[in-house]
């Protein structure tokens, strides 16, 4: 190696296009390119700075795969915006096992001015899948646009040293540098006129706005308006989302996430994601508990093609004794917010339901959990009066706590059997796992939380010079816009988090998580704060999978932001997986196991009240019949409702 100068190695994630450099792959190659593509700032660095500013020059390469060999003189050079490494083609029916999501090792000096050799090793699953393994492993998180740079003395250098050979010293004889002419060279006339392509360009913000997919979301929004309030709404999210989106670009909160595919699944390849989502049949004339419940489980480990490859888990079937009477039997109160009842057993259902796949598999590296990772908890207390308790929340039952949490907690009694003590335990086993465990939510919220915490945390120096306004003005103008009911003299409709990023982001791009508390001590009940204090704060961001649907809500804990950018990537392309879809397929499959449909809802309530009805007949309750069948009255203008001698 040359004195001075270290020792570099490039991996990249080979894509379809590049397999034309392959004569085993010409046939079926994608692409006419005969070359391996290589980013402009991994070409800087492979090249002295002479030969980057030249545009290229020819390296002395080795290329090896198997007991295949090959060296010969490649041109390395700037082809339009791309770097591309070319040459001859490889000849031999051996390298028609290499695929694209395979590797590429090129092991140099940093710095090369063509009088080095140069070291191309091949790692191809189908030959050497230990050796692809374990790079997948190394190069998990690090590659960007398919390609990583390690240098000697980094760490993984030695491990991925130890799969390519060293390049021989250099002869001391130049390889001829191939420059750029100063003329323009000839350019072939077709024999038939091409039709120029179309220059794609980035949307801006005007043009997004009056897409038919945001014009339909906003008039849904400003639908009672009139004409003149909804042209001042339209303009309004234009001028917000414009501002918006220059300054996250300047501060740099929006990221870009490439659409990979091949990249990205080689890199998840043999980890196990885990996703949750539940489902309830309400048989409202029953009770307020849920008695019909279940929360699915589905854990798949991408690239096994074993049978054990996909996991289905119920974790819930039926819970007919949800919450616990005071004197220990079924539950039989009449707490009058009927709701918070059936939110309550759904949202601590739903994390017993996450809290389970990490149990059984704790090697789990992701879980999706479809809706909001934290929930706020003020509503599931008592309901107060003159500073006394008019009617208790109840507690869960001892054989909801077996259901709940794990075998240890089941013992739990009075305060720390209810609700707000059950959900927080909940929590944090979720934060205690190794995992990364994100919310997920697609349907379209009414707050406006995330854009009030990003503007109240820009830094007023940072963007003073992108202002129309000295920024206390400006941000009180920005928020006053968003939610016009917050100022007296306001009008106008609220901008929803969900439409105002739909406008600021491109398909492909994610909002760097901002934290939001959504168990704010101010709101929660004296009786409860100590425990509502512990409640963890969730980060959350947004992502634009594609053009036509609203923007993905995602929801983080603090220890996985560091992950962020990865996770958000899965998220993005497990949503890309089918064609017009954009919601991640592991959540819609577990949604379909999971969810009780109202095909089967509807019988199980009819039975259930008929069953109730034959019942009162054996037993000559009149009353008791008389009241049920009028519980099967689909109106409140039927016959059965007319007054009588019961009501």
């Amino acid at each position: 190696m040359a004195k001075g100068r270290r020792e570099i190695i490039l991996i990249r994630s080979l894509k379809d296009s590049d397999l034309g450099i392959f004569d085993a792959h010409r046939g079926s190659a994608s692409s006419k390119q005969r070359a391996i593509n290589i980013n402009s700032i991994t070409a800087e660095q492979l090249l002295s700075k002479a030969m980057f500013r030249a545009g290229g020059c020819m390296l002395d390469c080795i290329c090896t795969y198997q007991d295949a060999s090959d060296r010969s003189h490649r041109h390395f050079g700037k082809v339009h915006k791309n770097w591309r490494l070319g040459g001859n083609k490889l000849e031999g029916a051996i390298y028609g096992s290499i695929d694209s999501a395979d590797f590429v090792l090129i092991r140099s000096i940093e710095g090369n001015d063509g009088k080095s050799p140069v070291s191309i090793t091949f790692v191809a699953r189908s030959t050497a899948a230990a050796a692809h393994a374990a790079l997948s492993k190394l190069m998990t998180g690090q590659l960007r646009q398919s390609m990583a740079v390690v240098g000697k003395g980094d760490a993984g250098f030695a491990d991925i040293a130890a799969m390519c050979p060293a390049p021989p010293e250099p002869a001391g004889k130049p390889v001829k540098v191939r420059k750029r002419s100063s003329e323009t060279p000839p350019v072939a006339v077709p024999p038939m006129p091409l039709t120029a392509p179309q220059k794609k360009h980035s949307r801006t913000v005007k043009e997004k706005v009056r897409s038919p997919h945001i014009i339909e979301q906003m008039l849904k929004a400003s639908g009672d308006m009139s004409a003149p309030a909804q042209l001042d709404f339209l303009d309004t999210v234009e001028q917000l989302a414009d501002q918006l989106r220059k300054i996250l670009l300047r501060t740099g909160r929006i990221i870009r996430i490439d659409k990979d595919h091949a990249g990205l699944w080689s890199r998840v390849a043999g980890q196990k994601i885990g996703f949750v989502d539940g489902g309830m049949a309400n048989l409202s004339m029953v009770g307020a508990a849920p008695v019909a419940v279940r929360v699915g489980g589905y854990i798949v480990t991408p690239g096994d093609k074993s049978q054990q490859r996909e996991k289905f888990i119920t974790l819930k079937k039926l819970i007919a004794e949800l919450y616990a009477n005071t004197d220990g039997g079924v539950y039989n109160g009449s707490f009058p917010d009927v709701g918070a009842l059936r939110d309550a057993a759904r949202i601590s259902i739903e994390a017993a339901g996450g809290v389970k796949v990490l149990q059984e598999y704790p090697d789990t590296n992701w879980l999706f959990m479809h809706g909001s990772l934290v929930n706020p908890v003020s509503r599931y207390t008592d309901v107060m009066k003159d500073r006394k308790v008019r009617y208790a929340f109840p507690d869960f039952s001892t054989a909801a706590l077996q259901e709940l949490l794990p075998e240890e907690e089941h013992q739990r009694t009075g305060r720390e059997a209810n609700f707000i003590s059950v959900y927080l335990r909940q929590l944090e086993l979720l934060l205690e796992s190794k995992a990364v465990v994100c919310g997920v939510v697609e349907r379209e919220s009414h707050s406006t939380s995330v854009i009030r915490q990003i503007i109240q945390s820009l830094d007023d120096d940072a963007i003073r010079g992108l202002l129309p306004l000295p920024p206390e003005q400006w941000k009180d103008w920005f928020l006053s816009a968003v939610d016009p009911s917050d100022d007296e003299d306001g009008h106008g409709q609220r901008i929803t988090d969900p439409l105002l990023f739909r406008c600021v982001l491109e398909p492909g791009e994610a909002l760097l998580p901002v934290k939001i508390d959504r168990n704010e001590l101010r709101r929660a009940p004296d009786a409860w704060k100590d425990k509502i204090g512990q409640y963890p704060t969730p980060f959350v961001s947004y992502t634009q999978p594609t053009e036509w649907n609203a923007p993905v809500r995602l929801e983080m804990f603090e220890k996985d932001l560091g992950r962020f950018e990865e996770t958000a990537s899965l998220v993005l392309h497990c949503s890309l997986l089918l064609p017009r879809y954009a919601f991640p397929v592991g959540l819609d499959i577990v949604d379909k196991f999971a969810k009780i449909p109202d095909w089967m809802s509807r019988p199980v309530n009819t039975n259930t009240v008929v069953q109730s009805l034959k019942r009162a007949l054996d037993r000559g309750d009149t009353r008791l019949f008389d009241s049920l069948r009028r519980m099967l009255c689909g109106s409140q203008r039927e016959w059965l409702l007319r007054p009588g001698i019961y009501r």
